[in-house]
């Protein structure tokens, strides 16, 4: 009952959530890490709200957990990062925040005529593996038919911009992470016994160890915020970072200490799914 409303906007009031799903835990305060493998509707509550203080890491499946573990992790270095499409349907209004986004935290960068699929896939393709792969820019959800929900990058004469999860489903993204940071990349078609199917589920089978994905429509100046403060911590200029998840919650915590970003609206969205480390 305390999931995003159908408009995509949070609920402020997340008690009967945390009384059905967390108190009858009894976590005691030692536990500081909690992986989340959500059933049917639960995949829509945002844990951040629910389990202050705790890193989060969503997995389809304790198996899927396992293997993720099991695998050895070839670090990859640099990050690849698009955002600000070109975009010609008024529909689709210019995020300028998430071309600076993009800027601040990648090293290679596709902006504005750049931010093709085509780009995107040519830039994957020219090194073994990426640190990260960054895209900021609209997420368009179809939630009964997820294979077709997209991104929305620039389209071109060859194609009309939308990278579907179909096709990311028959891409190789080899990143220790993949960022959407666009509205609603976390949502899908929901299965009770699968968990969501969408683009969390693409990036894993495509190659990448974690996903940072949304719950909901997002605010663009907030977001970049929180980006920019995910990667100071996890992927700082100098010295070692932190854990994915630690370094999800901490952005959280620093976007939320803003007065005008204090409501969940702003920060609560994010979720991490695969590896928490």
């Amino acid at each position: 009952a305390d999931a995003p409303s159908a408009e995509g906007t949070p609920r402020t009031d997340f008690s009967a959530a945390r009384a059905l799903l967390i108190e009858p835990l009894a976590l005691p305060k030692t536990v500081r890490r909690v992986f989340v493998s959500p059933a049917d509707r639960i995949a829509y509550v945002p844990m951040a709200l629910l389990l202050p203080g705790r890193d989060v890491s969503y997995v389809p499946s304790a198996t899927t957990l396992v293997t993720l573990r099991a695998e050895r992790e070839v670090v990859g270095n640099r990050i690849l990062a698009l955002g600000d499409p070109a975009y010609t349907s008024r529909a689709l209004p210019r995020l300028p925040s998430s071309g600076l986004e993009a800027k601040a935290v990648g090293d290679v960068v596709l902006v504005g005529e750049a931010a093709t699929e085509a780009g995107l896939r040519q830039r994957l393709a020219s090194q073994p593996r990426w640190r990260a792969v960054h895209l900021a820019c609209h997420g368009l959800l179809d939630a009964q038919r997820p294979l077709l929900s997209s991104l929305a990058l620039t389209p071109t004469d060859e194609d009309d911009g939308r990278l579907t999860v179909h096709e990311i489903l028959r891409m190789e993204i080899p990143a220790d992470l993949v960022v959407l940071s666009a509205c609603e990349t976390a949502r899908g078609k929901v299965f009770r016994a699968e968990g969501v199917m969408g683009f969390s589920r693409a990036l894993l089978l495509g190659g990448a160890s974690r996903s940072l994905v949304s719950l909901w429509k997002v605010d663009d100046e907030a977001t970049r915020a929180l980006m920019e403060a995910f990667y100071s911590r996890w992927h700082p200029k100098e010295g070692k970072g932190m854990p994915a998840a630690r370094a999800l919650r901490e952005a959280q915590a620093h976007v939320r200490a803003q007065p005008r970003w204090k409501d969940p609206h702003y920060w609560a969205a994010w979720s991490l799914w695969g590896k928490p480390d």
